[in-house]
């Protein structure tokens, strides 16, 4: 695989790893978990985009089906990495009692 996918446990592990119950802190973490899945972005994009080219042609469907694939895998990875984020941080922010939005980031 190339983006390993983060499991609910992994990011609540590291969100009590940080000792902290500041909602700022948190979402740091959050988003430090997420910096290797946000920079990857691109590599999701970039298959699916030559891959859609090549496939026009017969030989280069060869090439073009598998880079397809790829890129259909890594941008399935980046959404359930968010996705899966985005829940465990709402569950332990609920754990710890602090309301879900309490001074979160708008920005991601």
């Amino acid at each position: 695989m190339i983006l390993p996918k983060l499991n609910h446990q992994q990011v609540i592990g590291s969100l009590r790893a940080t000792g902290s119950t500041d909602p700022d802190v948190l979402f740091a973490k959050k988003e430090d978990l997420l910096s290797e899945t946000k920079r990857l972005k691109l590599l999701g994009i970039v298959p699916l985009i030559a891959g859609s080219i090549l496939t026009v042609t017969i030989i280069g469907a060869i090439v073009g089906i598998p880079m397809l694939l790829v890129g259909f895998s890594v941008r399935k990875s980046i959404k359930h990495n968010i996705a899966v984020t985005d829940a465990a941080l709402a569950e332990y922010m609920q754990s710890i009692g602090k309301p879900q939005g309490a001074s979160m980031p708008a920005f991601s």
